[in-house]
C-alpha cells in the first residue's frame, strides 16, 4: 500500500518491489491513498484483500498510508463494516499484521496501536494493540527530498503527541515528565536543524526516533491522556480535508494552552519552564512567555497562526464545537464543554497584530 506518485519518482518503490520479489514472495499492491484516508477507499481495499488473502499487508508512506492499512487490517477478518470500530459498535480482536517502511517522521503511526479515519465529515480514531506493526523500517534518508511543508509538520505532530499525554492531573509522573520534556527539547533542536538543513541525515535519526517514541505510549506510562487539541483539529480537518493536520494543531495549540493555562496553571508553568526555558516566577507570566515561544517556533518551521491563515476562516465553529464534543466533554486536562472548545476556537481565529 502507497499514496500518490513520490514512492515512485524517489525510486524507493522498484526497491521494495524487488526487494519482495526476490524473496519469493508473491505480492499485490495497490496505491492512491490521500491525506486523512477515507473509509470508502479502506472498504475498497478490505473487500480486495478478502480475495487476496494476504499474510501481511506493507504500508510504504506516512500515517495515512499507515492508518489505512490498519483500518483494512481490522476490516479484513472482520464480518462487519470497519466503520463499527470507530463509532463504538464493536471492538477489534483480531487483525491481519502490518509492517510499515515509513517515509514521512510525523504520525508516529508506525509504532502506535491507534488509527485515525475520515467518514464524509466525520474524523474518528480507535486503537487495538492487535494493529501495532510487527515490523517498522526507519530509514533517514528517504526523509531527505521531503517537501518542506511536510517535514516541519512532521516535526509539529509528533510534539503534540507528547503534549497531549504530559498535560494530565496524574500526580507523580516526573520520571516520565522528565523523559517528555526532554524528549520535546530535542524535537524542537533538531527541527530547527532539519529546516535549515533538509539533508542532515544526524538530524533526521533524531526526528525520525523522536517521531516514533512520542506516540508509541511511552511518555503516557501511568497516566492519564488528554488529546483535546487533536479532538478539535480533527473537527477541522473532517470539515475541510485539505487542512493538513499539523498546521491545525499549530493553530490550536497556543490557544488550548492559554485556555487551561488560566484554569489548571502549575502544570502549563512547569511545561513553559522546563521546556520553553522560561525564567519567570509569577506562573502567569512564565505560561504567557511559554506560549509566545511556542508561537515563534511554530514560525520557524513555516505553520500558520490562526484560523484565517489555516484557509478555516468560514469555519462554521459553533457546529464543529458541538460536533467534537458530543453533548459531552471534551479532554481531560481541563474537561472542555462545547462554549470552551467555541472560545478556544474563537481565540485564534485572527492572529495578534
Amino acid at each position: 500500500m502507497y499514496g500518490g506518485g513520490s514512492i515512485k519518482r524517489t525510486g524507493l518503490y522498484d526497491r521494495v518491489k524487488q526487494s519482495l520479489l526476490d524473496a519469493g514472495l508473491s505480492v499485490r499492491e495497490k496505491g492512491g491513498v490521500h491525506p486523512n484516508p477515507e473509509v470508502g477507499f479502506i472498504r475498497e481495499l478490505i473487500a480486495e484483500a478478502r480475495e487476496w488473502r494476504p499474510d501481511v499487508l506493507l504500508a510504504v508512506g506516512g500515517g495515512s498510508v499507515i492508518d489505512t492499512v490498519k483500518a483494512a487490517s481490522m476490516g479484513i477478518p472482520y464480518d462487519g463494516d470497519v466503520w463499527d470500530f470507530f463509532i463504538g459498535r464493536a471492538v477489534c480482536e483480531k487483525a491481519t499484521p502490518i509492517s510499515v517502511i515509513l517515509t514521512i517522521p510525523a504520525a508516529g503511526s508506525e509504532l502506535s496501536m491507534r488509527v485515525v479515519v475520515t467518514n464524509g465529515e466525520k474524523k474518528l480514531g480507535t486503537a487495538s494493540q492487535h494493529i501495532r506493526s510487527f515490523m517498522s523500517l526507519i530509514d533517514p534518508e528517504l526523509f531527505f527530498t521531503l517537501p518542506a511543508v511536510q517535514a516541519a509538520s512532521g516535526v509539529v505532530d509528533m510534539m503534540s503527541h507528547i503534549m497531549e499525554r504530559y498535560f494530565t492531573n496524574t500526580s507523580d509522573t516526573g520520571f516520565i515528565d522528565g523523559q517528555a520534556e526532554a524528549a520535546m527539547r530535542s524535537i524542537m533542536h533538531f527541527g530547527r536543524i532539519i529546516r535549515r538543513e533538509p539533508k542532515n541525515y544526524s538530524a533526521w535519526s533524531q526526528i525520525g526516533l523522536a517521531g516514533t517514541f512520542a506516540h508509541n505510549g511511552f511518555y503516557g506510562l501511568g497516566q492519564e491522556e488528554d488529546w483535546a487539541c487533536h479532538g478539535m483539529e480533527h473537527a477541522l480537518s473532517g470539515w475541510k480535508p485539505s487542512i493538513i493536520h499539523a498546521e491545525g494543531l499549530a493553530v490550536i495549540i497556543p490557544g488550548y494552552l492559554a485556555f487551561v493555562g488560566v484554569r489548571n496553571p502549575k502544570r502549563v508553568a512547569q511545561w513553559a519552564r522546563n521546556v520553553m526555558e522560561v525564567k519567570e516566577e509569577d506562573d502567569a507570566e512564565a505560561i504567557r512567555e511559554g506560549i509566545a515561544r511556542l508561537k515563534a517556533f511554530y514560525r520557524e518551521m513555516g505553520m500558520p497562526d490562526s484560523l484565517t491563515a489555516l484557509g478555516a476562516g468560514d469555519a462554521p465553529l459553533e457546529e464543529l464545537a458541538q460536533s467534537v464534543t458530543g453533548g459531552k466533554t471534551l479532554g481531560h486536562f481541563v474537561p472542555l464543554e462545547a462554549s470552551d472548545v467555541l472560545t478556544i476556537y474563537r481565540s485564534v481565529y485572527q492572529a495578534e497584530v
